[in-house]
């Protein structure tokens, strides 16, 4: 009996050693791969002006400035000039309406691009009127925490992320009156589903406040 019981025991180490495994490999992943796919465009870019400035600096017949070649400091200014020139194009009607349709045609060919780039625009915000407010909603197996996507008419479109990936989840139509918004932001969110719910000091005080109100 004792072995038996030493032996599930084993088995549930060794299955939660895998899924922490499993997990802080996706998270890595997941936190690794927009920075290479910025390294990867980053040198694009500047292999491509690289070889625009080559010609100019040969004409300058000027090799180094304080040290630095000067094909790399030419190329790293009109790096930074044609971010700025990109910059002042993108406030225009014209440039907002072409970062429109980029942008719908990348949500239509990624569903999760929209809801990546929202948590990415407000994941250090400390407003509580981010663009994608963390509410409370009742399920079937209790409150669950989500995000607002639609606030329109009676029903409301909420994402319910999933723990410990928020890249995955379920979309649910709550009524106006079943959804509560809370005072977290998008990064205190994050924290709660990465730690599967540990953390959740604010969200009890919430519960608290619903079940004294009647509402919960």
């Amino acid at each position: 009996m004792a072995d038996s019981e030493d032996a599930r025991r084993r088995r549930a180490a060794v299955s939660q050693a895998r899924e922490f495994t499993r997990t802080t490999v996706i998270g890595g992943a997941l936190f690794l791969l927009p920075i290479f796919v910025v390294l990867l465009v980053l040198g694009k870019v500047f292999g491509l002006m690289g070889a625009l400035t080559e010609p100019l600096v040969n004409v300058m017949g000027v090799k180094t400035v304080g040290g630095i070649a000067a094909s790399s400091l030419l190329t790293a200014f009109g790096v930074i000039l044609a971010a700025f020139l990109a910059g002042l194009f993108a406030r225009t009607p014209a440039g907002q309406a072409a970062l429109t349709w980029i942008q719908d045609g990348v949500s239509a060919t990624l569903p999760q691009f929209s809801l990546i780039q929202g948590v990415a625009r407000n994941i250090g915000s400390d407003h509580e009127d981010a663009e994608l407010p963390v509410v409370l909603v009742p399920t079937d197996a209790g409150w669950a925490l989500g995000l607002l996507l639609e606030a329109e008419g009676d029903w409301h479109a909420v994402y319910l992320p999933g723990a410990p990936d928020m890249s995955s989840g379920s979309v649910a139509y709550a009524h106006a009156d079943q959804i509560h918004r809370t005072d977290l932001t998008l990064k205190q969110l994050w924290m709660v589903l990465r730690g599967r719910g540990k953390g959740s000091a604010k969200i009890y005080e919430l519960l608290g406040v619903l079940r004294a109100a009647g509402k919960a």
